[in-house]
């Protein structure tokens, strides 16, 4: 297989090329791209999961479970990506040091492919960047456009979440949790908002408002939703502008009726970035009725036969997020009697926002159930909060919450349908960025029962 000719400006002599924690949805998305495009791709990660089966489908060379120094391949490999969550030790990542390898990180080697793109375009921002890079790729290639793909959440359909296309326009999202969005660059970069998560200190909002601003000025043009946060730290960035208050009502009015708050608001800006590209956005918001919507983003997972218990899941890990999800559950399901199922996603952000999540989840309205935190890698705090202390905090303010465990999450689920009152429509929101999604696949079973 020949490899396309636009991804030759790679900085690569040769076409091979190893993914130390290829299982990611980032990296996968990565990888398939590469495969796609006549690569010699191989990869490994800790787990083989369903990302690991679908590559190795596509005749990547996928290594059992496990980082090792032998999942490299033994002819060697011109270059590596490796995912952020990789240890320094990583016995894969050392060999490849001992060898001189060029190994790029994630975000590093995402910004080698922008350059490959006549039109590169890129979302940005604190949240809603996978649902508004998926609406954007979903209307350019429901519009005829062979845009290339590369986004951080899979769709609820068979159209995959990374495509290489024809090397015309790319469209992805710019991740700032590792600040490696400010190597990013373009034709246009979108941005939702801007509100510091992932910067824990004083000093890492400064850090990455100032790489929001390089990311800004590394694009012909950016356009964001008006917000205090972006405008001061877009100010005196002269290819930057907001959405104009005449310009989001417009697109608001042909925004398909079926989505509702803060999906709105990200087609919104889809439908912008469309129009920026040339394509007419009544007919963009045309391809957008057939959008189906991304996994783990208000999703139905599970209605009961009588109708009467609806299960859903969402992503939301931050208050804003967290918000924004029940605003929209209670506008889809008026009637329901709510029961939400919380994780916690990393101790640093509990602690930082831990007088929110309160606020939020002490609304006497739900019914609230408090996973363990999901750690991803860190250790717990010294001065840290747990989920304990979130429960304790919920009741004293006069909420309803308790811990549900995921020792046992076939348990779990089960202890969840059975307190659903039978003369009351209820739904079940599980909501979370971590292995909540343990709790997700028993009631995904007991829906295809």
């Amino acid at each position: 297989m020949q490899v396309a000719d636009f991804l030759k400006k790679l900085p690569l002599s040769e076409y091979t090329i190893h993914f130390i924690g290829i299982g990611g949805i980032g990296m996968s998305a990565l990888a398939e791209i590469l495969c796609e495009g006549g690569f010699k791709v191989s990869g490994s990660d800790a787990e083989y999961n369903s990302n690991c089966r679908y590559l190795a489908g596509m005749g990547v060379n996928i290594a059992p479970a496990g980082h090792r120094e032998e999942n490299i391949p033994a002819d060697g490999c011109a270059a590596a990506i490796m995912t952020s969550a990789a240890q320094q030790n990583n016995p894969e990542a050392v060999k490849l040091l001992r060898d001189n390898i060029i190994t790029w990180g994630r975000g590093e080697f995402l910004g080698e492919l922008c350059r490959c793109y006549k039109r590169t375009v890129m979302v940005a921002g604190s949240h809603g960047k996978s649902s508004t890079s998926a609406m954007l790729g979903w209307i350019l290639r429901k519009l005829g456009n062979d845009a290339g793909l590369v986004i951080g959440a899979r769709y609820n359909s068979s159209e995959r979440n990374a495509r290489l296309g024809s090397g015309d326009i790319l469209v992805g999202e710019a991740d700032e949790s590792d600040n490696t969005h400010a190597l990013l660059s373009g034709e246009l970069a979108l941005v939702t908002n801007i509100d510091g998560d992932h910067a824990w200190s004083k000093e890492a909002v400064a850090e990455q408002e100032q790489k929001f601003r390089i990311f800004g000025a590394n694009f012909r043009k950016t356009l964001y939703l008006a917000s205090e946060n972006c405008r001061r730290i877009f100010a005196n960035c002269p290819n930057a502008e907001p959405v104009s208050e005449e310009k989001f009502k417009y697109m608001d009015s042909l925004v398909p009726g079926n989505m509702l708050g803060f999906e709105r608001t990200n087609a919104v800006l889809a439908l912008t970035g469309a129009e920026y590209l040339g394509f007419d956005p009544v007919m963009a918001a045309e391809a957008l009725k057939s959008y189906p919507g991304i996994r783990r983003r208000q999703t139905v997972i599970m209605v009961s036969p009588d109708n009467c218990i609806t299960v859903l899941e969402d992503y939301a890990h931050h208050p804003h997020e967290l918000a924004c999800s029940l605003e929209v559950i209670r506008l889809r399901y008026p009637a329901h009697k709510l029961t939400v199922v919380f994780q916690p996603h990393r101790y640093r952000r509990l602690l930082r926002y831990f007088d929110d999540f309160v606020r939020i989840l002490s609304d006497k309205t739900l019914s609230v159930k408090v996973l363990p935190v999901f750690c991803a890698w860190e250790q717990l705090l010294i001065d840290g909060r747990e989920s304990a202390d979130l429960v304790a905090a919920i009741n004293a303010a006069g909420g309803k919450a308790e811990l549900l465990s995921l020792d046992a999450p076939e348990r779990s689920a089960e202890t969840l349908l059975k307190e659903c009152p039978a003369t009351e429509q209820t739904l079940i929101a599980l909501i979370g960025a971590g292995d909540i999604d343990r709790l997700t696949k028993c009631f995904q079973c007991k829906s295809e029962e």
